[in-house]
């Protein structure tokens, strides 16, 4: 007895959704199954393969950010390996090489894409197909599927095609309107761009407050969202790439990127001038915390002009950031 032929073949590719969910592509007997799961809902679209028009991949920029940001995660977690000792050493170098893993694993899987199919009245996203290696196998695979079901058009057929004079005035207008409509941004909301202006005044008012106390708690609060920061930058980069965003808060996020490197490259600094001075504290991570969270900037010449260009970079990019945002509604 034969077993049963299974109903859907799952196609190879996964995306995570943001923070849950996963996107899967399924091919049935005559369509694609496109499925977006998380805990306990499942969301279904089917495509046809007789309605299925074309399905077209774009290669995108998000794999070379991610290479670049783990590059320079990777770079920032081998300096403290290297000049540490013992178990130090120990702990950042486990992190750079896991970080270098998924540098090498993001390099072997190639350039990321965005891959749409068009049908007669939709054009869908399929997100799992967001690698561009994977989407051309897949594409070549479902070519003969969908051609099968379509039917081909040899050169006999198509020289059959009748031939016919149209206005030329009219071509050319039409081109003009298809061109405009392939050519049209999408729209991004700027949810991104809004948390990481927030970041950047938060940023700011922590770091002022250094003026006023010191606390190892306020020292740690301005880490993590300069962490956050540097994590939401990124995002909101790849979020307006082709996008209707206007120019002005482009340049706003990139200079807010700018502002974010130089902030951890002069953070890095500083704790390395403290480590110096105090030799016994190079080794203890916790007593070093302590001691650049006691540092004043009214004592500390450094701290001083690192606090006011922290100052006054979160406060200028975070608020001329949300009131471009606003404005651009």
């Amino acid at each position: 007895m034969t077993k049963k032929e299974k109903e859907y073949q799952k196609i190879r590719g996964t995306k995570k959704g943001f923070l849950i969910g996963k996107y899967t592509l399924w091919q049935g007997g005559d369509h694609l199954l496109q499925i977006y799961s998380r805990v306990g809902v499942e969301d279904y679209k089917r495509f046809y393969f007789n309605d299925i028009q074309a399905i077209i991949s774009r290669k995108t920029i998000a794999g070379k950010v991610q290479n670049i940001v783990l590059g320079l995660l990777l770079l920032l977690f081998t300096m403290p390996a290297v000049l540490n000792d013992g178990g130090w050493s120990l702990f950042w170098a486990a992190l750079a090489g896991v970080l270098l893993i998924l540098v090498l694993v993001n390099l072997f899987r190639g350039p990321t894409c965005e891959t749409k199919l068009l049908t007669a009245v939709q054009t869908e996203k399929l997100q799992s197909l967001h690698r561009l290696k994977n989407a051309i196998n897949v594409m070549d695979r479902l070519r003969s599927v969908i051609q099968s079901v379509q039917g081909r058009l040899s050169r006999e057929d198509q020289g059959k095609i009748p031939v016919r004079r149209v206005n030329e005035n009219a071509v050319n207008g039409s081109s003009q309107k298809i061109a405009g409509l392939k050519t049209l941004p999408r729209h991004e909301k700027g949810r991104f761009h809004l948390v990481l202006f927030s970041l950047l005044v938060v940023y700011g008012g922590l770091t002022s407050s250094g003026f006023f106390f010191n606390s190892v708690i306020v020292t740690f609060l301005s880490a993590v969202a300069a962490i956050c920061m540097g994590i939401f930058v990124i995002i909101a980069l790849v979020k307006q790439h082709n996008t209707d965003m206007s120019n002005t808060l482009r340049n706003v996020t990139w200079a807010s990127l700018s502002f974010v490197a130089i902030t951890f490259v002069a953070g890095y600094g500083v704790s390395m001038v403290v480590a110096f001075k105090n030799p016994g504290l190079a080794y203890n991570q916790w007593e070093l915390f302590k001691s650049i969270s006691s540092l004043s900037p009214w004592e500390n010449p450094l701290v001083l002009g690192f606090d006011i260009f922290a100052i006054c970079g979160g406060f200028i990019l975070g608020i001329a950031g949300m009131l471009t945002l606003k404005q651009s509604g």
